[in-house]
């Protein structure tokens, strides 16, 4: 008989070659790795205003804020009633004073003639007080016509309280009102009051008679 013999098959082992580590790469890997936390740690920590040694430095910033000071303007004072030969007529004018001066203001006035209301060579005697100088209640005698003022307000100086009146003395300025700290927002109000009036007994001349009156507002 015949007989067949099978070749055994041989088994190859393959054998894996190791993988070698390049070390190299690894630590460019890891340093590179390292500076980005280092980055990002000092990133966080400015976002904190928590660097370390950080320098500082302060300066002074100012600005000056001038004293100022201003008057407005109030329109012209008709005094009524007209007089009809005797009897009195009156009005008012009130002056608006601002500043930001913080010791304060004061409101004179002065007149641009002597006696102050005139008409041509006619005039109104101005205002004669008992005791120079000193508002006192309106008077006049019966064979006189006289002008002369006073002042209202919160501001108004209190020796013109209780409608006291006072007459102009020429240009020499006299005060009406003041106050001792600066003015509010919208500025502080003074009312000056004029009167003029012609005695009973007095027969004044007709005509249209004027006084230029000067308000003069100054810081303290």
């Amino acid at each position: 008989m015949l007989k067949i013999r099978r070749k055994k098959r041989k088994t190859k082992t393959i054998k894996r070659k190791k993988n070698k580590v390049d070390y190299a790469v690894v630590f460019s890997l890891l340093s590179v790795a390292l500076i980005f936390s280092q980055l990002a740690f000092s990133a966080w920590e400015k976002h904190r205003g928590l660097v370390a040694g950080a320098a500082t430095d302060s300066i002074h910033v100012t600005v000056d804020v001038v004293p100022s000071i201003s008057i407005d303007s109030p329109s012209d004072v008709a005094l009524l009633p007209n007089i009809q030969e005797t009897g009195s007529a009156t009005g008012s004018a009130t002056w608006n004073v601002k500043t930001n001066n913080i010791n304060g203001w004061k409101l004179e006035v002065s007149a641009a003639a002597s006696p102050a209301m005139t008409s041509g060579a006619d005039s109104f005697a101005d205002y004669t007080e008992s005791a120079p100088g000193i508002p006192e209640a309106w008077s006049i005698a019966s064979s006189a016509s006289e002008f002369g003022f006073s002042a209202s307000g919160s501001y108004a100086d209190a020796a013109f309280s209780g409608s006291k009146y006072l007459g102009f003395n020429g240009n020499n300025r006299i005060q009406v009102a003041h106050r001792n700290s600066q003015a509010s927002g919208s500025g502080d109000d003074t009312a000056v009051n004029f009167q003029a009036e012609v005695g009973s007994g007095h027969n004044q001349p007709n005509g249209t008679y004027s006084a230029t009156v000067t308000a003069t507002a100054t810081t303290l």
